[in-house]
């Protein structure tokens, strides 16, 4: 029993050594959707997957962003894209949803887990990268409720 202790401990920190943090400007990623992936040759499937699960690589935002009602209502709902993740739950697509359903507290979140490293989908997919002016966020900022205008 020892020994095995000693071997998942030895185990467990080799991991926690190894695992490499991943970081990506906001314009190095795609902006994917369903179709695009469709139109492709990567495999995905349909998921329904633990939000605390998923692996955000950038911290860039688009500024004109705020969680609106209606977006608040879709997210609640389930009537949002689906978020885009590669093979090892980093997430492609979909940083200001994740930053939504986390701040709703939605422990479950529809996701395309493609059948690739974030690597090979972001070198694959770089027509879809979107060039939108970004800011990093400061970590005190949360995204916060506005009235919808419609």
């Amino acid at each position: 029993m020892k020994k095995i202790t000693i071997i998942l401990v030895i185990s467990f920190f080799s991991l926690i050594t190894f695992a490499q943090d991943k970081h990506f400007e906001r314009n190095q990623l795609p902006q994917l959707s369903q179709e695009i992936l469709d139109s492709s040759d990567f495999k995905y499937e349909k998921i329904l997957i633990s939000a605390e699960s998923i692996i955000p690589v950038q911290t860039q935002r688009v500024r004109a962003f705020k969680l609106r009602a209606k977006q608040k209502e879709q997210l609640l709902s389930g009537s949002y894209s689906p978020l885009v993740i590669d093979r090892d739950n980093y997430l492609i697509d979909g940083h200001h949803r994740l930053d939504g359903i986390k701040e709703l507290k939605i422990k479950k979140v529809k996701a395309l887990k493609v059948n690739a490293s974030i690597e090979e989908i972001i070198e694959a997919f770089s027509k879809y990268r979107d060039f939108t002016p970004t800011y990093e966020p400061d970590k005190q900022e949360t995204l916060y409720l506005i009235p919808d205008s419609n």
